[in-house]
């Protein structure tokens, strides 16, 4: 009689700590047919170099999870003690074959760690030994329907906007107090003195500013092991330590001023006056450099600016493209920082701040303002605007996910992509009839891109014909 070799899928993770969206994975792979085991297995070191908490508060935490589940079929894996080297899948994967050549392995991985597959160690090479399932994270919609194309890949479901940053940070009060839900009751015997203090590690840290940046960066910041010593607001904000005077007491290694544009220079300016300085002052601006914090004369200036849409989840700064310039020793404090969260700095050259946020802003935020001219349109057919965004943003999604494996030329789809003058000339009296607001937008990105594209002198001036509102 054949024996049939056992389907098992390969669920890895720092699980620092477990939490509720673990727990789901876990239930939803249990009820696939094509699974007869499920392997959790704890990550020894992470791959990228970030810290971790010990190992066996991790799986001693990861133990009395699935002990609650109680599922024969899910097992620990702690392979990767035994292992040297730094924790790349290949190579865990590649032992775990060796040890069981009868086996056929499934990796689970989420669409946020296959946004980063460019970083990772032979993952082509990993994809073809040994099939996907991957599971959709907020954020990530285009990579897994990128993704979900290839013969190696088996989308699963979306998980919830959760991660183990988010709850860590809520643990040691750096972060939303909601977020602690997320952790299954059975780990807080673990999480009430793993996560109380945050470890020492790099530069310490004072935030000025505790909107939407500043309690973004503390939070990611404390997770990371950075010690973060407080958060001043000049009004009562619920993440600020400090509020309306600067504290007596600011010695840190690093201040960052988190705090509007027009803000930096003035607040950089009552700073200056106060008796202490640090070693480095950076502020967060996407467009000003380091001369805006002149004021600080004495300390090594720079700037850091993640090119990142925040929320509230301290997770979004891994992995996000951090631009940073100034000083030499401000340009090594941030890019410590910014490690420290696990994202990834980016030298911007002097004076060019300028070019990297007119960067964000022309592919970014004028999709926003575009797709406002769609919502009109489909208006006026007596769509409304629910509707017209649930129908508009998958075409985004796929003009993203063509952008991530194409040339931006090759990536364009549509009229202009095709010359067709004669849709070109339809869209721009149906913009006219409907909404006339959004028809300048039209003809001057229909204008450029044709210029971008290389159109010849001809295709020009018919362009500009079709391009002519009727009368």
């Amino acid at each position: 009689m054949t024996q049939i070799a056992p389907r098992v899928a390969l669920y890895g993770g720092a699980f620092d700590p477990p939490h509720l969206a673990h727990v789901f994975t876990l239930t939803w792979l249990l009820q696939l047919a094509d699974v007869d085991e499920i392997w959790v297995l704890p990550a020894a070191s992470h791959v990228f170099g970030k810290r971790m908490s010990p190992f066996e508060a991790r799986l001693a935490m990861l133990q009395a999870v699935l002990d609650a589940l109680g599922s024969p079929r899910i097992r620990i894996c702690t392979i990767e003690t035994e292992l040297p080297g730094t924790g790349r899948t290949f190579d865990t994967l590649s032992a775990l074959q060796a040890r069981h050549p009868d086996h056929a392995f499934r990796l689970v991985l989420g669409a946020d760690n296959l946004s980063e597959a460019d970083r990772w160690y032979r993952f082509d090479d990993l994809v073809a030994r040994w099939p996907v399932i991957a599971l959709g994270r907020p954020g990530h919609e285009a990579t897994l329907a990128r993704c979900a194309r290839e013969p190696w890949c088996t989308p699963g479901p979306t998980l919830p906007a959760v991660s183990s940053t988010r709850l860590r940070a809520a643990l040691r009060g750096g972060g939303d107090e909601e977020a602690t839900r997320w952790l299954p009751e059975v780990c807080w015997p673990w999480a009430r003195d793993l996560y109380r203090e945050p470890v020492a590690a790099g530069p310490s840290v004072w935030i000025f500013g505790a909107g939407r940046t500043g309690r973004v960066l503390a939070a990611a910041l404390q997770a990371g092991g950075v010690e973060v010593r407080g958060v001043w607001n000049r009004s009562e904000r619920p993440d600020a330590t400090q509020v309306g005077d600067l504290p007596a007491d600011l010695s840190a290694d690093v201040w960052i001023l988190a705090v509007s544009d027009p803000a930096i220079t003035p607040l950089a300016t009552r700073l200056a006056a106060h008796p202490q300085r640090p070693a480095v002052a950076l502020h967060c601006a996407g467009r000003l450099d380091h001369a805006a914090l002149a004021p600080l004369a004495g300390v090594a200036l720079g700037s850091l600016h993640p090119l990142q849409a925040l929320g509230d989840d301290p997770g979004a700064l891994r992995g996000a493209f951090c631009g940073i310039e100034g000083d030499d020793a401000a340009r090594e404090a941030a890019v410590a920082l910014v490690r420290a969260f696990g994202g990834q700095a980016i030298q911007i050259p002097a004076g060019e701040k300028a070019a990297w946020h007119a960067a964000a802003v022309i592919s970014a935020n004028f999709v926003a303002t575009l797709t406002g001219g769609g919502v009109a349109l489909l208006a006026a057919l007596g769509i409304d605007e629910a509707q017209a965004r649930a129908l508009l943003v998958p075409l985004l999604r796929g003009t993203i996910g063509r952008l991530q494996e194409l040339p931006a030329p090759e990536a364009l789809t549509g009229p202009l992509a095709r010359a067709d003058l004669g849709a070109v000339a339809a869209h721009v009296a149906a913009l006219h009839r409907h909404a006339p607001l959004f028809l300048p937008a039209y003809q001057a990105l229909a204008a450029t891109t044709a210029r971008w594209l290389g159109w010849d002198a001809g295709q020009v001036t018919a362009l500009a014909e079709a391009l002519t509102p009727p009368t």
